[in-house]
Parts: C-alpha cells; structure tokens; sequence
C-alpha cells in the first residue's frame, strides 16, 4: 500500500474512504481478493470493504463506509495470507496543504518559532510530509511515517499547515483529530503539479513544457548529473554561510548578507530528475497519494509562475480540476492564499517594479470567485520588502482555517471576507465614489506591511482613520493616457439605502485631479505599495483594477 498508510494515520470523516494499493503481478486468484476492516479498541469491526485487483496492474481500491470522528482504531487489510496491521488510527479531518516555498517554510524558521514548538504537542493533530522529490524514491518513501505533533516533531512541518490544523482543532471539538498531509517544494512552478497530458492541452502549458524539452535537449545524463551536483555544491554553501551568519546575528538584514555572500544561486539547472522539473512534483508526489481521502486542499503558490503570469489564471483552473478528477470528487473544496506583498530590491531600485504579482492576485481571486468550492484569503497586510520568505505564518494559516470553517464547516459568523469593490462613480469633475462590500467598521491603518510593524510610524500614519493623502492611500486613477497617478482618499461612512443605512457597505471619495477624466482606477495594484484600507474584523481589502463604464 502507498507509505501515506501507516500507522498513526488520519482517515476523512462522514464520507466513503478510499483504500487503496496494487498486488504482486503472480498473485492467484484467491490473493486479488482483499478484505479491509476497521477494528475498535474493543477488537469489535466498525467498517469492512473489499475489492478485486486488476488482473494487468495488481491494482485495488476499495472504500469503507462514511464514519463519524472517531478513533483510536486498526486498520488490517489481507490478501490471501499476506496481512498489513496499522494502528493508532483515527478518523477525523484530513486536508492537503500544497504549493512551494511559502507553505514549505518549517514551523521552527517562523516567528515565535521557540514559543510554538513549546505548545505544539497534540496527540490528534497529526501530520504526513510527502517526500520532497521529482522522480519516485520508495527509500524515501518507506522512511516516511505519520506523526503527532509536537515540540520534537512539528518543526519539521509546514509553519501556515500547523497553525490551520490548530485552529481546526480549537474550533471543531477536542476529540477530533486533524490530519495534515504536507505537499510541496519550494521553487515549483504549478505545472510541476500537473500532467503532461495536460499541459499538451493547452497553448500555455505547452510553452512551459516546449521550454523544458529544449532545457533538456542535447544533453547527456552525465552532463545533466555534472551541471546538478555543481548546483548543489553552490546552493548548499551559500545556505550554510546564511544560516551561520544568521545564528551569529539574528538581526542581520538581507541586504547585508547579499552582499556578504552574493544572491541566492538560483534557478537550478534543469533536468529530468531534480524536484523542479515540469510534471516532476505531480508524478512522484501527487500520484502516490491520490485518492486518500481528503476534505480539501489548501494552496500557496505562483511566484515561481511570475514570468508567465498571464497564463496562471489558466493553469491554475486546470490543475484545480485535474487534481478533482484524480480524487473522485467534483465539488473537493481548495482554499487559495492569495500572494503577499514582495519586491525584490534590486528590481525596485533599478528597473522598478514589474507589475507581475498584481497578475498572479487577480488569478487567484478570479478562480476563487469563478470555480465552484474555491476561496481565497487576502494578505495585502502581509509580506516583507525584499524577502520573498515573509516568516509570519501564522496569518496565513489562521486565515484559511476561518475560511474553512466558514465555507467547508459551516461557521456563518466566521470574520473571512475584507473590503471588495462594488462600483465606481465618477459624480463631478473633481470626485470619484467608491463603493466596497464587507465594508462595516471601515478605516485606514498604516501605509504598507512595513508600516504596519513599526509602532511609531504606525501611530503617526493613524493620526487620521479615515483620509490617506496621494501616494499613500493605494488607490490611482488613470484616464484615456494610461499613465496611474496616486489620488487622495477619504472614507465618508456607510451607504444609505431607501431610509436606512446598510453597516456592511462602505465608501470611499477619490479626489480626481484637474483637468483628468478618469477611465480606470485601481487599489493596492502594485507588488509592494500601500494597501491601508480595512474592516472592523482587521482584514484586508482586495487590490483591483475598474475599468468605468
């Protein structure tokens, strides 16, 4: 059976759970027969199943029963005398979080890291690292295991999974478990999660994996093994003189590391057997998980996909629907994480910034608006300037377990939806309103991220609540030229309906400059900018561009 079956595992609740494995190809007829029991702590069956392998590929699936949460059980699977016995099984919740860097980012390498891991032990919330790899490795594999968390386990796990599976515990009752099967590598590119077929199906699928064929091409095994071990010899240096430099001195800025050790080495040489070769992540990764059972998928992922933004939105409805067709499941729930803010330094000081991440963002929430059961969180407020990594986690992670328990669990009363805009009205020469829904308690609150972490700056910024002056309020106009210019914004209250005001809508007042006949406006379009404006609940509203009617 594939390793993510051992023991200590987390089944999915109140749904058929898959079970899953293949038989040796000179099985006998009496061994493609397999029998699969869900024993009690009373040695008492709580739920059967049975399946026939296929006769060409030794493969089997079978699905016990819906069962409540529940546990601690043994899972005994047979096949004529052969037997697997897993124990300490429960049923809870299982979700799968995926992406690369920034869901990979550990839990002991994120803020408060010391106090977390100290807190962390919990024997039902649980966690599975899927080894990290482009090509199957079953050494890898077999060394795997299910684990409970705690302060001598959890370090290793994702920093945004552990701080979802802990809310998910606090809220949905003590005996229930959460299983967290961890699904990721940093620096992939979301077509290393998809198939080859069908990245063949599509114009911008084909570009990624025209650019790897030609990668590739020409080159020897030998060549391909030269090239990635003097990768790694430069990348694992440079990470050992980081991390010493950083016990050294916890404070040290990257700017002065960068200078001290040079940037990253990074991208790695492509070949056909690295972590980050396209199709790779979704063969040796994906494919030996699915289809356990699951209830959803959180995803944090797209910057490695910012040279080809324009294709993501594309791509990533693709995947989202690939990976529901792999487990059996039209309506499987994904939670997006919308990206933070980030700029490079150097890019922003010389050639400026790019507008790319705004692309990717509005990838994101367009597939969380267009595509059945997907949802997204906003961290506009998040990020950190010229650090791609941004180490506070548990936001993110917070967030997609108040969206989950919103959208999946039901929770109504669950804070997830900042400012979104409704409509945009230019009504004189020298006024734009702005509507925005999930607006009640509407307000400014510091400029960018950075600003947002500095009390002082933060205190002086927030003398005023409610106006933000051209430059710093995040939103820009632009008429027929196409050239953005910053514009003052001021918050003037709720909207008033027929005889009533709805507490829920807010409004903002542009002041249009002279002599410009606005055509678009825009919020927070920008990789790092300022991004003030927010809720009474402290989140976020959604950057946007508006075209005017």
């Amino acid at each position: 059976m594939p390793a993510i079956f051992d023991d200590g595992m987390v089944l999915q609740r109140d749904t058929p759970i898959a079970v899953f494995g293949t038989i040796s190809a000179t099985a006998t007829n009496n061994e493609s027969r397999i029998m699969i029991r869900l024993i009690d702590g009373r040695g008492r069956q709580a739920a059967e199943a049975t399946a026939t392998a296929d006769q060409t590929t030794g493969q089997w699936l079978a699905y016990l029963p819906a069962l409540p949460a529940s546990g601690p059980y043994e899972l005994h699977v047979e096949a004529g005398n052969d037997r697997l016995r897993f124990t300490d099984v429960y049923v809870g919740v299982v979700w799968l979080a995926g992406g690369q860097s920034n869901m990979e980012v550990e839990l002991r390498n994120s803020d408060n890291a010391e106090q977390a891991l100290a807190q962390c032990a919990d024997p039902l919330l649980r966690f599975y690292n899927v080894p990290k790899t482009g090509v199957v490795d079953e050494m890898a594999e077999n060394a795997s295991a299910w684990q409970n968390s705690s302060p001598q386990a959890s370090g290793v796990m994702s920093a945004v999974a552990y701080y979802f599976a802990r809310r998910l515990r606090a809220k949905l009752g003590a005996g229930i478990a959460v299983g967290m099967v961890d699904c990721y590598i940093g620096g992939t590119s979301i077509t290393c999660w998809m198939s080859r077929a069908t990245l063949e199906g599509c114009a911008a699928g084909r570009g990624y994996l025209d650019r790897y064929d030609q990668a590739v091409a020409g080159k020897t095994m030998d060549e391909l093994h030269t090239a990635a071990d003097a990768w790694q010899h430069a990348f694992d240096a440079w990470n050992a003189s980081i991390a010493a430099a950083r016990q050294a001195d916890p404070g040290i800025t990257w700017d002065t590391l960068n200078e001290q050790y040079g940037a990253c080495p990074w991208p790695p040489p492509v070949t056909p057997f690295s972590q980050w070769h396209t199709c790779g992540a979704f063969e040796a990764m994906i494919m030996r998980v699915t289809p356990y059972t699951l209830e959803g998928v959180l995803w944090y992922q797209g910057e490695e996909d910012e040279p080809y933004c324009e294709s993501y939105r594309e791509l990533l409805g693709l995947m989202i629907a690939e990976w529901r067709t792999l487990w059996h499941r039209a309506d499987l729930p994904f939670l997006l994480v919308q990206l933070p803010q980030w700029i490079d330094r150097k890019v922003d000081e010389s050639t400026g910034d790019p507008m790319l991440w705004p692309t990717i963002r509005a990838a994101q929430w367009d597939a969380a608006h267009g595509i059945d059961g997907v949802h997204a969180v906003c961290l506009m407020d998040c990020g950190e300037y010229d650090n791609i990594h941004p180490t506070d986690k548990r936001t993110p992670g917070e967030r997609l377990a108040d969206c989950a328990l919103r959208y999946v669990y039901g929770h109504a009363e669950m804070p997830v939806e900042g400012p979104e805009l409704l409509d945009a009205q230019v009504i004189d020469g020298t006024h734009m309103r702005l509507r925005f829904a999930h607006a009640h308690g509407l307000r400014f609150d510091g400029t960018d991220p950075s600003s947002r972490h500095n009390a002082d700056l933060r205190s002086r910024e927030n003398t005023s609540t409610t106006v933000r002056n051209a430059g710093k309020s995040g939103f820009e106009i632009a008429d027929a030229d196409g050239r953005f210019r910053g514009v003052a914004a001021e918050i003037i209250g709720t909207d008033t309906g027929q005889n009533h005001a709805d507490p829920t809508i807010g409004t903002v007042m542009l002041t249009v400059p002279e002599k410009i006949q606005p055509v678009t406006v825009r919020y927070a379009w920008r990789s790092w900018g300022p991004a003030p404006l927010f809720n009474a609940d402290a989140l976020p509203a959604v950057p946007f561009t508006h075209h005017l009617a």
